[in-house]
């Protein structure tokens, strides 16, 4: 039976194409194509968004990061702690922490001529995992963290190298205050430019041999800001910080007292508390889109119904059930989404993959933080909106198609087939 439903509904689908109804089904064919190429464009540069900006704010800190609090009430984030390879031994044995590798953080003024910039000094040594840095790289190469001696070397940001008029290759003096309140000066030779398109971080940080940072700043040899630890993809940080303070709290040693694990929502919050309220944004959009995207259906689906009384009625009298005559309209209005939906795609998979390559719009990272448009595409989320797409407007266009049940032949006939 579902066989001459089908057959039917592809008939008077042929038949409507030169009616006075073919206007509506245009119309519905193409806010199906607009709100399936809304939708997914929506999810592809919130999620875009959440991973671009997760992925920087990670590589320039790690999942979690272990420092002194107290220096945050003084003002200064990168208060000092010593080296303790018990401590790091200790996090390292985590089941859920990958890596693990301390740093340290110093402010610092970058002279070129007569240009000045604040830059933060991020310094690593040999252990630092700098997987993240060769990736953004431009141009050169990272500093020589694994050679047997330091060689005065930084690298810095596209952006801070454009502020400084310089590139790689140039001397770059460095400025600082060291830890007796004096001010320090040493040139160091740039060796590497980076891009990461997170702008504001971008124009902040600088990298530096660990060793080259401590001279400089009279600092005992075994001087760290802390740790910074990478977790497994699915671990949840909220868990592994709690794992760490039950290590820090259990212990003896008065040094590790005032240590926290801070995760990168609360080292970053403005950044994340920014995409919380984008994800609002997205969510309304979807929202909006799919009630206008079902009331075109629900239109649609009572035009074709009352464009086709006669019909019905004829295939009333002629002994077809209720139900059968509906499924005939739903397979129609079903076709109908189809077309919308798969013209929809393509489109919105067009041009997602023409920005994911191309990268034809640009932003502006005073307000986006990002320079790029960021798209993603993971089959997950675009079978999930098509999926619900297709369900909820199937559920929606069974309503219209219970009107068949009130239409009674003796007054239908009257009416054209």
């Amino acid at each position: 039976m579902l066989g001459l439903e089908y057959m039917l509904a592809l008939r008077t689908e042929g038949a409507d194409r030169h009616s006075r109804s073919e206007v509506m089904m245009r119309i519905a064919t193409i806010t199906v194509c607009v709100g399936m190429i809304a939708m997914i464009i929506t999810l592809s540069v919130f999620n875009g968004f959440r991973r671009q900006i997760h992925s920087d704010f990670r590589g320039f800190g790690s999942d979690l990061t272990l420092f002194d609090i107290t220096g945050l009430s003084d003002g200064d984030a990168a208060s000092y702690i010593s080296y303790s390879e018990e401590l790091l031994s200790s996090v390292k044995a985590l089941e859920r922490v990958e890596r693990a590798a301390p740093y340290l953080n110093m402010g610092a003024m970058a002279k070129q001529g007569d240009h000045l910039l604040g830059l933060q000094i991020k310094a690593l040594d040999k252990e630092y995992d700098t997987t993240f840095w060769h990736k953004k790289l431009l141009s050169g190469r990272l500093p020589a963290i694994w050679a047997e001696s330091r060689r005065g070397e930084v690298v810095i940001s596209q952006s801070t190298a454009r502020s400084l008029k310089v590139k790689e290759g140039d001397k770059l003096e460095l400025m600082l205050i060291d830890k007796e309140g004096s001010p320090r000066r040493a040139p160091l030779k740039i060796v590497g430019i980076y891009h990461t398109g997170l702008e504001e971080m971008d124009r902040l940080f600088a990298l530096a041999d660990m060793r080259d940072i401590r001279r400089l700043a009279g600092l005992d040899g075994d001087v760290i800001s802390g740790y910074d630890l990478w977790l497994s993809e699915k671990a949840n940080t909220e868990e592994v910080a709690q794992e760490i303070e039950d290590i820090l709290y259990q212990s003896e040693d008065e040094d590790w007292y005032n240590l926290v694990p801070a995760t990168l929502q609360m080292r970053n919050p403005v950044a994340f508390d920014w995409l919380k309220a984008h994800t609002a944004i997205a969510e309304v959009v979807l929202v909006i889109m799919m009630v206008v995207l079902l009331f075109n259906m629900a239109a649609a689906m009572l035009i074709m119904v009352f464009d086709r009384i006669g019909m019905i009625g004829t295939l009333k009298a002629l002994g077809m059930r209720n139900r059968a005559i509906g499924n005939m309209f739903l397979i129609r209005a079903m076709l109908l989404f189809f077309r919308g939906a798969a013209w929809g795609n393509a489109i919105a998979l067009g041009l997602i993959f023409v920005q994911a390559h191309f990268s034809p719009i640009k932003l502006d990272p005073e307000g986006y933080m990002l320079s790029e448009l960021p798209v993603s595409f993971d089959l997950g989320w675009w079978g999930a909106l098509n999926l619900g797409a297709l369900a909820i407007s199937v559920v929606v266009m069974v309503l219209p198609s219970m009107i068949v049940a009130s239409i009674k032949p003796e007054q239908s006939l009257k009416y054209k087939l």
